[in-house]
């Protein structure tokens, strides 16, 4: 079965790119939570910490100050502007 996979990208560049075992975001109805297998979904993003556990546990988080979110086929797509 397919892992699941995120891409993080901003205006500059790549900042993510892995495997990761469930991703936490700040929609803008609220934090929502995305693991294998998640149905299709785009959102919009807004302030807050984008939340990422790799496949081996290590957990890592990214400032947002706005974006958008696709997922679609066990692919997380993420596009930030991440501030000053």
């Amino acid at each position: 079965m397919e892992d699941l996979h995120c891409e993080i990208v901003t205006p500059e560049k790549v900042i993510y790119d892995a495997p990761v075992g469930l991703v936490t975001v700040p929609g803008d109805k609220g934090k929502f939570t995305l693991l294998k297998n998640h149905a299709p979904i785009i959102s919009v993003l807004t302030e807050g910490q984008i939340r990422v556990i790799g496949k081996t546990g290590h957990e890592q988080y990214f400032n947002c100050v706005s974006g958008v979110l696709e997922c679609e086929n066990n692919k997380i797509t993420i596009l930030i502007h991440k501030g000053a």
